[in-house]
């Protein structure tokens, strides 16, 4: 397909494509070319330089590095918000810090590593700060170093600053935060003095930086998020960053990185944790899993699972019995009261349906959102199903935050089901948020690439905005799916349209 700037040939676009690979490690497949066209016509526009001479530009070795970090500041617009994926940051609080400062402070070596990756505009390891401020009452005694890096240096700008808008706290905080946290005068929050001290932020690029230790002992980390940043690599530098990240980890340490991302894992130095929706990297030393040991604790089960073993990304299923070993320990925690849920009185199942669809027609949403977060963990299918129904009486009441905060909650319990991306993009599009609603129909495609309605929702938008090639694109994709069903297969969220009359349909819209 022919890139939509006319002033960039496929030649040109292929050997930037190929400079970028080499100095960032993200890689472009056909799929995106003309989003980096878009992105090279952007950079040239902000330098001040013709788009067609941009080549001969990246072949001056003192202007490249300015080019390829405009570039950057485009390609690498990350998504996130404060406290993103529920689950993980209750696994944080409630077993993994706690078990790390209790094994501190028995061995009375207060101190924390941690460093985020790719941290994008900073709310990730600002939410780390804020919550080792909740766990710990004598934080003044603790040598704390949280480090966030990201190779865009217009998003380290942002986080430096610490100003944020109401779309950074689209997720309901595991800890109240409201201490931690300032208005400002244009209706924003900027992070309070306390919190932003404890965070270093700096510019690294994670496929040319050597390994990071700490400038004091102990010289290694206990901590590194580095989510949804592997997927754009290539293989080959996946597997190099894996290594580095591998090595400034201290024996014992934790990498955790997204679930579509599991499969890129492949460091015998690293041993892969499977709890719930939890995914965890514990380095072991080498041939060791023969003496691992495992715990459960009141969070629940977490199995062990070989780190040689071949599980592909984003199908990881619980390993079988032989392969997993579950002991008692005991943990200590600051707080060990149960939450408030647990300890509630239930009506039977009967009872409480019939009370949440009284609400739900009487239009009692927040009596009936209640109802729900009585059942605490309980993500069975009909607790989804009147998640789903909350969800849409929240938008058609125009209670878009409320709406896709359940619907977040949803992503947080199974981030591998394509369905809740759909319809956070949904609630997205009705805002009339076109580039954020197809990133998050992108992000479906990552927990299921052959995602039908995903795939109909893209062309649907790229139609609507006029860019008909894209839109051609995921309609012949959509074909592709189509061909290998069942003619009289219903298609999901298309109201009983069978296969065979939804390809018809596609190839009339196409001509």
């Amino acid at each position: 397909m022919p890139p939509l700037i006319k002033d960039l040939d496929q030649k040109t676009i292929l050997a930037i494509k190929e400079i970028i690979l080499a100095h960032t490690g993200i890689k472009f497949d056909e799929r995106r070319t003309n989003d980096l066209a878009r992105n090279i016509r952007s950079a040239c526009s902000e330098l001040n330089i013709p788009v067609h001479t941009c080549l001969d530009a990246l072949k001056n070795s003192k202007f490249r590095p300015q080019f390829l970090d405009t570039v950057i500041k485009y390609i690498t617009v990350g998504e996130t918000y404060f406290f993103r994926d529920k689950s993980l940051f209750s696994y944080l609080k409630e077993v993994l810090l706690p078990t790390l400062i209790c094994s501190r402070r028995n061995e009375q070596k207060l101190f924390l590593r941690i460093w985020s990756a790719a941290c994008s505009s900073g709310e990730e390891p600002y939410s780390i700060a804020m919550l080792l401020r909740s766990l710990l009452v004598d934080i003044d005694d603790w040598d704390i170093y949280i480090l966030a890096t990201d190779i865009n240096q217009k998003m380290l700008d942002r986080a430096r600053e610490g100003t944020y808008s109401r779309w950074s706290f689209r997720e309901e905080p595991i800890i109240p935060i409201g201490d931690y946290f300032v208005p400002t005068p244009d209706n924003r929050l900027k992070i309070e003095e306390s919190v932003r001290m404890m965070v270093r932020f700096e510019r690294q690029n994670l496929i040319q930086d050597t390994p990071y230790y700490y400038a004091r002992p102990p010289s290694s980390l206990d901590l590194i998020l580095c989510r949804n940043v592997l997927m754009y690599f290539s293989a080959e530098q996946s597997e190099k960053v894996v290594e580095q990240l591998a090595r400034s980890l201290r024996l014992g340490g934790t990498l955790i990185v997204s679930p579509q991302e599991i499969g890129l894992i492949k460091s015998p130095d690293l041993t892969l944790v499977h709890k719930r929706t939890v995914f965890l990297h514990e380095k072991r030393e080498r041939n060791a899993y023969a003496c691992e040991e495992a715990f459960q604790t009141h969070y629940g089960e977490i199995y062990y699972i070989k780190s040689d073993a071949s599980y592909p990304a984003g199908a990881l299923s619980e390993p079988a019995q032989e392969e997993r070993q579950i002991v008692s320990d005991v943990l200590s925690f600051h707080d060990t009261s149960l939450p408030s849920f647990i300890c509630s009185t239930c009506t039977g199942p009967d009872t409480e349906n019939r009370q949440f669809d009284q609400l739900i027609a009487e239009n009692n949403l927040d009596e009936a959102a209640r109802m729900i977060s009585l059942r605490g963990m309980d993500f069975s299918p009909s607790t989804i199903k009147d998640i789903e129904i909350l969800i849409r009486a929240y938008a058609g009441d125009g209670r878009y935050d409320q709406a896709l905060g359940w619907v977040d909650r949803m992503i947080a319990f199974d981030m591998l089901n394509p369905r809740s991306y759909l319809l956070k993009a949904a609630l997205l599009d009705e805002q009339g948020l076109v580039d954020q609603s197809l990133h998050v129909l992108r992000q479906s495609l990552y927990a299921s690439r052959d995602y039908l309605p995903a795939h109909l929702a893209i062309a649907g938008i790229y139609s609507k905005i006029g860019q008909i090639d894209r839109a051609r694109h995921y309609y012949e994709q959509a074909i592709r799916i189509l061909e290998s069903m069942d003619e009289d297969a219903i298609i999901e969220e298309t109201e009983g349209i069978p296969a065979k009359k939804m390809k018809e349909m596609i190839y009339m819209v196409l001509g």
